[in-house]
């Protein structure tokens, strides 16, 4: 068919292509428009990855894995045969467990799997790490993807986390150095020869974020609701800033195999990409918001990316070899390491005081947690229940088939030994305590050495006493 047409075209001229005169009038001003629509369309399509990396039988974990460009590269992994790890809020969501059902009927992978940790929280991130670590031989892992962010629009008044911490602060940046650094351990044990990467999502939003040493959670300022992109770039910035500390630790850690590191942490910026979180903040979260996104949608689709083509700089970062023959922290765009990027970056020392803070942070922050969290626990028990629990607690400390977790504990149940046995549970001013320090070591000897000569002394007295009698 399209020969004979073409054909016809040929020999009968050009007249006998449908609509041919309405082409011949607006076709001279029409073309240039479509020809530059599609210019445009390239150009910010981006950059498009090469290389290839075989990925059968790695295991990668990912956070943001269930949407924009956290689920398409979950995709794009489950297909190339890798075992994933998305971490969610919750696991007993229905909508969860459907989404890993569908994941992993597409890709015809079962090694598709969703964890709990809901980044919200530092407690359910310890815990989640506190079950990965606890395993002999350790897990196996080959990168850590972090997607997941929180964008508030403009216009919303302070969200805050689970843990009191300003949301977008909390879950793009604290978050993620919590979870980070409590998988070090895992990091660091994989063997020599695994090229283990770890990506960051960035953003060019970075460059409207600061960094303050006295308040880096944003807990003192006054939240700019008119601006909260400030606050995004801040919790983007001090994620470049971990990841560039990060990795130095990581280069300095001496192996017990002396092997050189083999981790390389680096910084993903994808661009402007069509996300529902981009959709949310231009769309300022509200109904009306949405319908004008919705109409001005050519725009975006002609502007911005869509997630596979943002994800292309992702399997960049985790496909080119070239990425372990660096030190680790670059900023990834467009398929090529950027070599431009903020003087923050250079700053050694800037890098180390926001990682110490950072943690010295999170240790206030998970104290202050766990005393609400038993706070809570306990407001909700009934008196009957804790009647029960301090009975509970009592046995415990009576019964001495169970270890003792404290030196007052076991020194109770020696007592209760001693008295079954009838050797008394008192003890003298000069008896040795059950946990002796040096200090005590040395009284209790000088103590008894002295009334040891005190008893000879007066032995002897008794003695020459009854032999003057006797004279």
């Amino acid at each position: 068919m399209p020969v004979n047409f073409l054909t016809s075209v040929v020999f009968d001229g050009p007249e006998v292509i449908p609509y041919w005169d309405q082409i011949k009038e607006y076709g001279p001003t029409v073309l240039p428009i479509l020809l530059t629509l599609a210019g445009a369309k390239y150009y910010f399509h981006g950059a498009t990855n090469t290389w290839e990396r075989d990925m059968h039988g790695k295991v990668f974990m990912i956070t943001g894995g269930t949407s924009g460009i956290g689920a398409q590269i979950a995709y794009e992994l489950g297909q190339r045969g890798a075992q994933l790890i998305l971490l969610t809020r919750r696991t007993n969501d229905q909508w969860v467990a459907e989404y890993i059902e569908d994941l992993r009927d597409k890709t015809n992978n079962g090694l598709i799997y969703a964890e709990e940790c809901d980044l919200s929280s530092l407690y359910s991130i310890r815990k989640f790490a506190t079950r990965w670590l606890d395993n002999q031989p350790p897990r196996r892992l080959d990168g850590v993807i972090c997607c997941a962010a929180e964008c508030i629009p403009r216009g919303k008044s302070r969200q805050i986390t689970m843990d009191g911490v300003e949301r977008q602060i909390g879950i793009n940046y604290l978050a993620h150095f919590h979870l980070l650094t409590l998988l070090g351990p895992s990091l660091r044990v994989q063997p020599p020869d695994r090229d283990v990467r770890v990506l960051i999502a960035t953003c060019s939003s970075q460059n409207l974020g600061d960094v303050d040493l006295n308040d880096l959670l944003w807990s003192d300022k006054r939240y700019p609701a008119t601006q909260p992109w400030k606050v995004y770039g801040t919790s983007k910035l001090l994620l470049g800033l971990f990841a560039k500390e990060y990795q130095r630790q990581l280069m300095g850690y001496e192996r017990k195999d002396k092997a050189p590191c083999n981790v390389r942490i680096n910084l993903i910026n994808p661009g402007i990409v069509r996300t529902p979180s981009t959709r949310r903040f231009l769309s300022l979260g509200t109904v009306w918001g949405l319908i004008i996104y919705l109409i001005l949608f050519p725009i975006w689709w002609l502007f911005f990316k869509s997630a596979e083509q943002g994800a292309q700089s992702f399997y960049f970062a985790l496909f080119a070899p070239i990425f372990m023959k660096t030190e680790g922290g670059n900023v990834v765009q467009e398929c090529k390491i950027m070599t431009k990027v903020r003087k923050e970056y250079t700053d050694d020392d800037l890098q180390q005081k926001v990682f110490h803070n950072t943690e010295e942070l999170i240790k206030q922050i998970e104290t202050k947690s766990a005393i609400e969290r038993k706070k809570h626990e306990n407001a909700k028990k009934t008196p009957e229940q804790k009647a029960k629990e301090r009975q509970e607690e009592l046995n415990r400390k009576r019964d001495l088939h169970i270890k003792p977790e404290t030196p007052e504990e076991l020194e109770s149940k020696l007592n209760s030994l001693r008295n079954q046995i009838g050797m008394g549970t008192g003890i003298s001013s000069n008896e040795m305590p059950l946990f002796p320090d040096d200090e005590t070591l040395k009284k209790v000897i000088s103590s008894k050495k002295n009334a040891s000569s005190n008893n000879s002394g007066g032995s002897k007295s008794n003695k020459s006493q009854k032999k003057s009698k006797k004279v």
